[in-house]
């Protein structure tokens, strides 16, 4: 089992009030952002499996994604720049 060192500061992105057009670009520009190191907890309405798709296409190993425990109808995913990420 591998182990995930994730900065302190996460930051969380709740896209349930942002218009659905507008989702992956702000979740990539804060991603972009980001120091190696450290994550954005993502807040969704809807399962996020397309934003991870178009994650591996665009940074096939740049990022790491872990589901983390929503409640019904709503889903948490920790995303994060590995610590070893070059910009």
């Amino acid at each position: 089992m591998s182990t995930i060192a994730i900065s302190p500061a996460v930051i969380v992105v709740d896209v349930g009030t942002v218009d659905p057009r507008e989702r992956h670009s702000m979740v990539f520009d804060t991603f972009a952002g980001l120091a190696p190191g450290q994550a954005l907890e993502l807040v969704s309405d809807h399962n996020p499996e397309p934003l991870l798709e178009e994650f591996v296409a665009e940074l096939p190993d740049g990022f790491w994604w872990r589901r983390e425990k929503g409640h019904l109808n709503l889903w948490r995913v920790l995303i994060g720049k590995p610590a070893t990420a070059l910009d």
